[in-house]
């Protein structure tokens, strides 16, 4: 069971590296170029590694979910940043949105089970 403050941390965590430090070209390039893609699946890796090893406070399970993370997170939004590119082009704002929040239920789902999974 995760705890009220675990989920915080998350959802926190998770908005500052999947939003805040994304950059305008890679919100729009990443359905159309996996070197966007990649550097902002690496920038919230990263930001995952540091707030993992705080939490965990073992460098070894930090790892495990930074790598974990870093390969769910590129699948996803590989899959989802193509998905939604037509909506957005076609300045279909609902179905855009619609894909975003998927794409978010995703990644919270493999944060949640990562965290599940490495606490047992």
């Amino acid at each position: 069971m995760i705890s009220f403050s675990t989920l915080i941390y998350i959802l926190l965590i998770h908005f500052l590296a999947d939003f805040g430090l994304q950059t305008h070209d890679q919100a729009t390039k990443k359905g159309t170029d996996v070197l966007y893609l990649t550097y902002h699946v690496a920038v919230y890796s990263l930001i995952w590694l540091f707030a993992s090893y705080t939490y965990f406070g073992n460098i070894w399970t930090a790892l495990v979910f930074y790598t974990f993370t870093f390969i769910f997170h590129w699948i996803t939004d590989f899959m989802t940043s193509r998905i939604g590119k037509p909506f957005w082009d076609k300045g279909d704002l609902h179905n855009g949105f619609v894909i975003v929040g998927f794409d978010q239920v995703l990644h919270y789902i493999q944060l949640i089970v990562t965290l599940l999974i490495l606490t047992k």
